[in-house]
């Protein structure tokens, strides 16, 4: 008998994430191709995710392998998006985008600092100029008041 792996149960918790979403989802107007209703994306969403899954866990089944967590790369991700939470909130969005991209390269090894800090002064220009001058969103740059 087959023991059940990891992979097999990550995803089969991303399925049975799928399908209640698809079950929440179905409460709401669905619409059309051409006038979405506030389901259709949700529906879409929670069918590609099921589908995925199921695949997914049909190729852990067929063929298992012995797995080790890589603990640097979850951590580093983790730490990224409350770091980014933290400073967004306190500090503004350009500390928050160099706090996000500076604790998720460390999740690569070898990543460089100047890298690193070409793509978080990348993203901050365009975040600045999606967020601030398209969408007109009142997002602080740097804020120090606590």
């Amino acid at each position: 008998m087959q023991t059940i792996t990891l992979r097999f149960a990550i995803s089969a918790m991303l399925a049975a994430i799928g399908v209640a979403g698809l079950v929440i989802a179905l409460d709401y107007d669905f619409g059309t191709a051409r006038q979405m209703g506030p389901g259709y994306f949700p529906v879409i969403l929670s069918i590609l995710l099921t589908l995925l899954a199921v695949s997914e866990m049909i190729g852990a089944f067929l063929k298992p392998e012995a797995q080790t967590i890589d603990w640097r790369p979850m951590i580093a991700i983790l730490a990224a998006v409350l770091g980014f939470g933290i400073c967004m909130r306190f500090f503004g969005m350009i500390p928050a985008f160099f706090a996000v991209i500076g604790l998720s390269v460390l999740s690569e090894k070898g990543y460089g600092f100047v890298p690193a800090a070409v793509l978080a002064t990348v993203t901050c220009a365009f975040a600045w100029l999606l967020f601030s001058r398209l969408l007109g969103m009142p997002l602080p740059l740097i804020r120090w008041d606590f």
